[in-house]
């Protein structure tokens, strides 16, 4: 024993002797092994056979140490022969099924064979390279036909919602194809069950804004502020909507991450989209809806697009295109440029030098940045 290994502590009634398992001595084998044993390696009391003294010179991390000590030891401890652990015969050797097996094994026409254990490594080889390659034609099989896969899900669900009959386009089909945008099916879904009749053009626009926002971050925490009235029913009809498209969606098994199907709408810009077309001021809305004047235009430009769209997809009973003479709150809706623009929705569009939301002018400044104006009369 090189080190009783007793904890610190003055004696077994002291505190700190109790939070061990008791020593640890440090020993050193016949066979030049220094290890720490524990209670648990003495199933029975030991009993001291002699003593010797170990060199203060003598390092248990030193090879040539231990091999000093051990022989010292054994030479001290020679008329003591040493205990052998005997090994117990095997259970599995008295098993019948398995001395069966193995007499088929000496059997077998390859158990002579003087190749056999090359013979083993390849086979092997071979079955782990058919699993690769089976892992590997699986893989490029399901990434060849995703698309067509999905492509025969959307034509499942459009069939479903009489976009499509057969190999024929429906007249619901003729107005979706009208619809660009990642909520198209949302927006003739709207149109076909007339979610937006009767709202004014500032209504409207908040309602179409739902189709076109998405928050850089989404916070579930907040609740948008939307405006009331018929837009606001409107809104939650389209969200209805939405639920609905979405439940179709996962029974035909189509998801997003494969870059189809319909997001939830936003209506985080509804209520900034529903000031501007009302009329407010610039800086009024800035100020209330807390954004930057290069995301509010980027955010109106696309909403006038999608009402382009809306205009020329809706049916006659639906949102219809007013005509150039249609006044809103007592604003002509005119093209900021001087020319005329098509008037959609009561949203006048123009191409080129600016346009207009609902009666207000958005033009462009000589050095190509938008600028944001307001017509007066």
């Amino acid at each position: 024993m090189l080190d009783p290994g007793l904890p610190a502590g003055r004696s077994n009634g002291h505190r700190g002797f109790e939070q061990h398992d008791g020593p640890r001595p440090l020993v050193l084998t016949a066979e030049r092994q220094v290890k720490r044993l524990a209670s648990i390696d003495f199933p029975v009391p030991v009993e001291a056979l002699d003593r010797m003294r170990i060199p203060k010179s003598f390092n248990p991390r030193s090879p040539q140490s231990r091999r000093d000590l051990a022989s010292a030891l054994r030479t001290k401890a020679g008329h003591i022969p040493p205990e052998r652990a005997r090994k117990q015969r095997s259970q599995a050797a008295d098993d019948r099924e398995i001395a069966q097996l193995r007499t088929a094994i000496r059997a077998h026409p390859c158990h002579g064979c003087s190749d056999r254990e090359d013979h083993a490594r390849w086979a092997e080889r071979y079955h782990r390279l058919q699993r690769d390659t089976s892992q590997l034609e699986r893989r490029i099989e399901g990434r060849t036909n995703t698309i067509a896969r999905t492509f025969d899900r959307i034509v499942a669900l459009l069939t479903e919602l009489d976009y499509l009959r057969g190999d024929e386009v429906t007249e619901n089909g003729k107005r979706l194809a009208r619809l660009y945008g990642e909520l198209d099916l949302l927006a003739s879904e709207c149109l076909r069950e007339g979610v937006w009749e009767g709202l004014a053009p500032a209504e409207l626009a908040a309602c179409v804004s739902a189709l076109v926002f998405e928050a850089r971050v989404s916070d579930d925490a907040t609740t948008p502020k939307v405006p009331s009235g018929m837009a606001k029913a409107a809104l939650g009809e389209m969200v209805r909507i939405w639920g609905r498209l979405d439940a179709l969606e996962e029974d035909f098994r189509i998801t997003q991450t494969e870059g189809v199907g319909q997001r939830e709408p936003d209506l985080g810009f509804a209520w900034a989209a529903y000031m501007w077309a009302s009329g407010k001021g610039l800086d009024e809305v800035l100020r209330e809806v807390e954004m930057p004047a290069g995301d509010f235009v980027r955010w109106c430009k696309q909403v006038i697009d999608v009402l382009g769209q809306i205009s020329a997809a809706a049916p006659v009973s639906g949102v219809r295109r007013l005509p150039p003479w249609r006044r809103m709150r007592g604003r002509p809706l005119s093209c900021c440029c001087g020319g005329c623009g098509v008037l959609v929705c009561g949203v006048t569009v123009r191409g080129g030098r600016g346009f207009a939301v609902a009666g207000r002018a958005l033009p462009r400044a000589p050095g190509g940045a938008p600028r944001l104006t307001q017509e007066r009369r």
